[in-house]
């Protein structure tokens, strides 16, 4: 039996590693497992609670009332969730080929992403730990709080080339390495 090709990132010959300024730093990263829930409207509290029970190392993200979408650094997210939340509860869906995951961190991150996304990064507006749904241009983004000037946005990886190609020009003015 073959076994199964290896991941391919969209942004393989354009994330490089390369040095440069630490005041931005770039990266790119495939999801292990990336799982949209939608609790139906009646069940929001029961599905919370089976998010919160099944155990894994994950960003789990609020999107909008009774759906989050979760990031797990472990493989099987998708099944696991299909068991404990069921048709009854909500719907699972697995986007773990349709995100790519663009870090951003450094001293002037949050400057790089207010050039060109509509959103108050200020930590006060943008707390740690928090998501915020927004765009750039026509390309949507989850951009998930990691630290005070560190942030995860999950772009389509459809779209994630030219999101790349923008973040690059934006953080060029100031300098930036890709790790």
């Amino acid at each position: 039996m073959a076994d199964l090709a290896e991941k391919l990132s969209p942004l393989h010959e354009l994330a490089m590693p390369r040095s440069g300024s630490d005041k931005v730093i770039l990266s790119e990263r495939l999801c292990d497992s990336l799982v949209q829930v939608q609790a139906w409207p009646d069940s929001v509290g029961e599905v919370e609670k089976q998010i919160k029970q099944t155990r894994g190392k994950r960003n789990v993200m609020p999107t909008g009332p009774g759906r989050w979408l979760i990031d797990d650094q472990s493989e099987g997210l998708e099944e696991k969730l299909r068991k404990k939340i069921g048709a009854e509860l909500g719907a699972v869906t697995g986007l773990t080929h349709a995100r790519v995951v663009v870090s951003i961190s450094g001293e002037k991150a949050t400057w790089v992403l207010a050039s060109g996304i509509a959103l108050d990064f200020d930590v006060t507006a943008f707390p740690i730990g928090t998501t915020q749904m927004s765009h750039h241009h026509e390309i949507g983004l989850t951009i998930y709080r990691v630290g005070e000037n560190s942030f995860d946005l999950y772009v389509f990886t459809s779209l994630v080339r030219s999101f790349w190609h923008w973040i690059e020009k934006a953080s060029a003015e100031i300098g930036y390495s890709v790790i």
